[in-house]
């Protein structure tokens, strides 16, 4: 059980991400580069999947892990401003049990030929761990940096 003080929280992770805003933001409007770099549970099977990604859009997944749990992610974009800020809502479930909602903003800024992207997130922890949400997002970060590099290096 999350306790009171740990429900609530606001953490922002920084990347210098490989290429310019308009790269960058690639990575989020087109499913598959999305998928390459967000899908971290290759061993868990996709039930349903949804990718809309325009102001009012949703993303959905559900898929079911090695155990027979069924996990979904609902998310809705409140705001896009290409390519410079995402903004979206939202949650997640562990079968129908609601793990967390959340607001986030993420801002992609020049920064000579590369992209400063600060992503923050105001979270609300209803079951499980804050801090493995934290390291989680910034997994996913990674795979998105290298990911970056790659397209980056294809196009050279």
């Amino acid at each position: 059980m999350t306790s009171l003080s740990d429900r609530h929280s606001t953490f922002t992770v920084e990347r210098i991400l490989p290429g310019r805003p308009t790269h960058a933001w690639r990575f989020w409007a087109d499913p598959a580069l999305k998928q390459a770099w967000s899908g971290c549970h290759p061993d868990w099977t996709m039930l349903e999947e949804v990718h809309d990604f325009h102001t009012g859009g949703r993303d959905f997944s559900r898929m079911r892990d090695t155990e027979g749990a069924i996990h979904s992610m609902d998310m809705r974009y409140l705001d896009l401003l290409q390519p410079q800020r995402i903004l979206y809502a939202y949650t997640m479930h562990l079968d129908a049990t609601p793990l967390s909602a959340s607001l986030v903003t993420i801002d992609l800024t020049p920064k000579s030929d590369a992209t400063s992207m600060v992503y923050t997130e105001q979270l609300t922890m209803l079951a499980g761990d804050t801090a493995q949400r934290r390291a989680g997002t910034g997994d996913g970060f990674d795979r998105l940096v290298l990911e970056m590099e790659r397209a980056l290096a294809v196009l050279q």
